[in-house]
């Protein structure tokens, strides 16, 4: 009888160190926004906005963009333009490639069955110089008016830790 405790007890403890790992292994985003393109169809006016507050000015963030694509996407690569407005109504236009391939075809990122997610940091450890609402927005800018292929998009802020 006392074994038979002594191993629900080891078996209890075991289930709740698992469990309390797995809850403090997922990210702590302080934004995150996401999007899915009907049909797997990123078109010209389908911009991705994200909006968000920045209170403190303290911290410092990683930018990230997970991106869910398809094996079958085209190209090797996607250009984005990204417009940043600032909460003193300053806006900059970045282009940015983002690779999906190697020069051989190879996908980055991780792919299982018929998709692949896709992680870019676009900054990392920045701090934010003012407090105010910050307004993200990603712009489809390729040669092509519908980009098959790109099924989701999530745009996150995530603390430095």
């Amino acid at each position: 009888m006392a074994g038979n405790r002594l191993n629900f007890l080891y078996l209890l403890f075991a289930v709740l160190s698992v469990a309390m790992l797995l809850s403090s292994c997922g990210e702590r985003a302080k934004f995150s926004n996401s999007v899915e393109f009907p049909e797997g169809i990123w078109s010209y006016g389908d911009d991705f906005e994200n909006v968000f507050e920045v209170p403190d000015t303290s911290g410092r963030f990683n930018l990230v963009l997970d991106i869910n694509h398809s094996r079958d996407y085209a190209f090797q690569n996607v250009y984005v333009n990204i417009h940043t407005h600032f909460p003193d109504d300053t806006v900059v236009t970045d282009m940015l490639s983002i690779d999906f391939a190697d020069r051989s075809g190879a996908w980055h990122g991780n792919c299982r069955g018929d998709n692949c997610n896709l992680r870019v940091f676009l900054q990392q450890n920045i701090k934010f110089r003012e407090a105010g609402e910050y307004n993200v927005v990603f712009e489809q800018f390729t040669r092509r008016e519908d980009l098959t292929g790109i099924n989701r998009m999530e745009f996150k802020v995530l603390p430095r830790e």
